[in-house]
């Protein structure tokens, strides 16, 4: 008999999607199937467990149940459920293992509608103590800071607090920096209620942060401590005895307290600030090498003091203006100030000479005027005997012109130059000599008898 097949079209199928539940430890994913064998943890220790749930299928599935429920098993971290899991893709969730007392733990994990059977052991174990603190497996032991080339030392013990004797097959302590244990060997037994003290040694050779690793058996803590370089010495700024005296060149240099550890850099500010009304500065207050009033100041290990380049000190001028010298130095590890105070003097002469000419004479003077102030000048002649010419005591008051001229030329300081012009009536060459005194806010200066 003839049979007619009529083609009616195609059905369409759903995609098959289905989640697996794997083991991941970070690298490697372990299909779990039915049971699950959690590692041995010891009573007050927390193990976590990563697991992975991929979607193996070929469309998207609804990740929307999990749970765990077991005495010393919870969920210790989740997605936030339902969670949509893509094909190929996946989402995480961690198991905690807790157990608070010898004896064998199970539970039974759900994901979605599959379940896990979980099995866990815990096994006496000797609690571990840094100091008072109760150690757990994974737990931190912070050794904080300390110098480079330096140590620092903590005490842990090992104790025994159940019924039977507890053998450890090992104890180390791995990572650079961390040396031990010191006090114990490497193997022990611990008797119920015995106890086992060791230290461990953090002794850092460079500058950083360090982690190491103490293992018990199977147990792992973590060792984590600072390394820093040592700070430099105190620094001192030491000024020589001409720092505080108008027109000298003075040297500064940089004392340290005790032969430094370790290499730095700083700088040294020079500052001034002037005593004299108007005044904003005196250019002629700098360093004698490099930038005026800024200087670069090395330490290296080994020094007892700072350097200015090859310059075990650095000379300065102290100018001509009356005010405050203020050295500031500056180094990451803090900063120095010291002030010396250029206090205002009386008119100081460098040269006073005396030209004669056919009819004239001419007092020449070069000084220099701290203060800014100068004011009433007065000439007295004498002649051959040293006796005083008439007409005695010349008074000239140049107060205005010393003002206009100060405030005029405040690049030079105090500094000035002066030529008076005498007219002579009769035999010049019997004026043989002048004695001039200056007058300021500081005083009355005077100089050396000037000849013709």
């Amino acid at each position: 008999m003839l049979r007619k097949l009529i083609l009616l079209g195609c059905l369409s199928l759903p995609a098959w999607a289905q989640l697996q539940v794997f083991q991941f430890d970070g690298t490697t994913e372990t299909p779990v199937i039915g049971v699950y064998q959690v590692p041995a943890a010891a009573p007050g220790d927390t193990l976590e467990i990563r697991f992975r749930v991929r979607n193996t299928g070929t469309g998207p599935e609804n990740f929307k149940t999990l749970s765990i429920a077991g005495q010393g098993f919870r969920i210790s971290a989740t997605p936030t459920l339902p969670y949509v899991i893509a094909s190929g893709q996946f989402a995480d969730f961690k198991v905690a293992f807790s157990p608070d007392a010898p004896g064998f733990y199970s539970a039974n994990l759900q994901v979605n509608g599959t379940t896990i059977y979980v099995r866990g052991t815990a096994a006496p174990a000797a609690v571990l103590s840094a100091g008072t603190t109760v150690l757990a497996a994974g737990g931190t032991v912070d050794f904080g800071g300390t110098e480079r080339g330096t140590t620092v030392t903590r005490s842990f013990t090992l104790s025994n607090p159940s019924n039977s004797v507890i053998a450890i097959s090992s104890i180390l302590v791995s990572g650079n920096g961390f040396q031990g244990p010191v006090g114990v060997s490497s193997a022990l037994s611990l008797s119920p209620a015995q106890s086992a003290s060791f230290q461990i040694v953090f002794a850092p050779q460079a500058s950083g942060t360090f982690t190491g690793k103490l293992t018990v058996d199977q147990r792992s803590f973590i060792l984590t401590g600072l390394s820093l370089d040592p700070p430099l010495p105190k620094a001192s700024i030491v000024l020589n005895s001409q720092a505080g005296q108008s027109a000298q060149q003075a040297v500064v240099s940089i004392q340290l307290a005790a032969a430094s550890k370790v290499s730095g850099t700083g700088t040294l500010t020079l500052d001034f600030k002037p005593a004299v009304a108007g005044v904003t500065d005196d250019p002629a207050i700098r360093f004698l090498s490099g930038p005026p009033r800024v200087a670069t100041v090395t330490i290296a290990p080994g020094d007892s003091a700072g350097t200015f380049g090859a310059l075990a000190q650095l000379g300065f001028q102290t100018g001509t203006t009356a005010g405050t010298l203020t050295f500031t130095l500056k180094f990451p590890s803090g900063t120095q100030q010291i002030s010396t105070t250029i206090a205002a003097a009386p008119i100081s002469f460098d040269t006073a000479s005396g030209t004669r000419r056919v009819s004239d004479l001419d007092v020449s003077l070069i000084g220099f005027d701290n203060t800014h102030s100068a004011s009433q000048i007065t000439f007295t002649f004498y002649g051959p005997a040293g006796q005083a010419l008439a007409p005695g005591p010349i008074k000239v008051d140049e107060t205005s012109d010393f003002r206009a001229y100060f405030s005029s030329t405040q690049a030079v300081g105090g500094a000035f130059a002066l030529r008076a012009t005498f007219p002579v009536t009769g035999d010049a060459t019997k004026v043989v000599g002048v004695d001039v005194e200056m007058t300021n806010s500081a005083g009355i200066a005077k100089t050396q008898r000037i000849t013709f």
